[in-house]
């Protein structure tokens, strides 16, 4: 940490290291001046804030009924509070559950959008190396892109486990 001194408390040091006898006046010399007071009390010195605003939290609500499965749109929304990034957080998100008008919604009411239904028909891949195998099969769970789905193969009937890349695509290990 810097310490500014004046000229004038450096020369009271320096007389009182000389005497060894402090008075009350020279340790008040001693002392650090602020930077306004040694420059100058005619000049202002800039402040800035760094208290953070307070905002509201924001509640986003239903604008009407919405069933279990809807793909959230905005006009689907209504967002109560100052901050409208809040909508963002549930656009394109699918409803786990149904939700009523004026209900407020919660981050564990939604989730990605189901790219596979469940008995659907699925296009199968087996990928290894060079070897790439495709067929169909029956989703015999819901998921979106990324899930790990049991899948039955139509031809042999044998269940397998699959990656969904994509509506209605799995590849399999």
């Amino acid at each position: 940490m810097k310490r500014l001194f004046s000229s004038a408390a450096l020369l009271s040091a320096a007389a009182f290291s000389l005497t060894g006898v402090a008075g009350a006046q020279d340790l008040a010399a001693l002392a650090p001046t602020p930077p306004s007071q040694s420059a100058g009390a005619d000049q202002d010195m800039p402040m800035i804030s760094v208290m953070p605003v307070p905002q509201k939290p924001a509640t986003v609500k239903a604008a009407n009924n919405l069933r279990t499965g809807t793909v959230l749109h905005a006009s689907d929304l209504i967002v109560e509070g100052e901050n409208d990034t809040a909508l963002d957080l549930f656009v394109g998100m699918e409803l786990k559950r149904a939700i009523y008008k004026g209900a407020k919604l919660r981050a564990s009411d939604v989730g990605p959008p189901t790219a596979v239904e469940r008995n659907a028909i699925v296009t199968l891949e087996f990928v290894r190396g060079p070897l790439k195998m495709t067929t169909e099969g029956r989703a015999l769970d819901a998921g979106a892109v990324g899930e790990t789905v049991r899948i039955m193969n139509l031809n042999s009937k044998t269940i397998l486990t699959a990656v969904i890349i994509g509506p209605n695509k799995a590849v399999t290990k």
